[in-house]
């Protein structure tokens, strides 16, 4: 099984609207682990590690937007960017 990370930073109306709850609940899905947090320029991070197409699932999901009432403008994706080892998918907050 190969492992492959990402940081994704989403933009457009992403803070406020239960983005990082519904994102952490995807990443449960497809057995992701990492952290989702608001950053202070309105974006939010996400870094994620997981078995590579479960990584890639979990990827396409986030795009179509994990909270109704989000509304993604842009993904920008660093894939094999490297993060923290983690066992969960965390909310930092």
């Amino acid at each position: 099984m190969t492992q492959k990370t990402a940081i994704l930073r989403v933009t457009g109306m992403v803070q406020g609207v239960g983005f990082r709850y519904t994102t952490k609940h995807i990443a449960y899905k497809y057995d992701i682990s990492g952290t989702v947090k608001n950053l202070d320029d309105g974006s939010v991070e996400i870094q994620a590690l997981g078995e590579e197409s479960k990584l890639d699932q979990f990827i396409e999901a986030v795009k179509k937007g994990p909270s109704p009432s989000a509304r993604i403008e842009h993904v920008y994706m660093y894939m094999n960017a490297p993060v923290e080892e983690r066992r969960t998918f965390d909310i930092i907050y």
